[in-house]
């Protein structure tokens, strides 16, 4: 593992964190429900071991049910609101980090588009990305 060290925070500084090394994966994610949660069309996350992830403050969670059955929790400040990250029943110990909450998301390379179907015409990506209907396999760990 790298020794990178990432920060971020919600908008209002309640929530902070510091992340240790690079995240095994990240994409951007056009579902509707993502879409719905922040009010864009599209998020970026990067995905951690809950081990690299160091988090002060409290957080509010929502948790539904995903296509997959599994139970996905977008987990915010209960202050400002920011989405700060998510975790699923289906990937016991990782989260999945907002970019947009990141001080310095530098070594962040987002290597998909997952959910493509819900994606609006008008959002572009990079061609080269792989686009996944759904939410694919998770990738092998590095």
């Amino acid at each position: 593992m790298s020794d990178t060290k990432t920060t971020g925070s919600c908008q209002c500084g309640a929530v902070t964190y510091e992340i240790t090394g690079d995240p095994m994966f990240a994409a951007h994610c056009c579902c509707n429900s993502c879409k719905k949660a922040s009010g864009a069309d599209h998020i970026t996350a990067a995905f951690y071991m809950d081990d690299q992830i160091e988090l002060k403050g409290e957080v509010a969670s929502f948790s539904m049910t995903a296509d997959s059955g599994a139970t996905s929790t977008r987990h915010f400040c209960p202050t400002c609101g920011s989405r700060l990250y998510s975790t699923n029943s289906s990937r016991a110990g990782v989260k999945g980090i907002q970019v947009g909450t990141m001080d310095n998301p530098t070594n962040i390379e987002p290597r998909a588009v997952v959910y493509s179907k819900d994606r609006n015409a008008w959002d572009s990506f990079n061609d080269a990305l792989p686009q996944f209907e759904k939410m694919p396999p998770p990738p092998p760990a590095k």
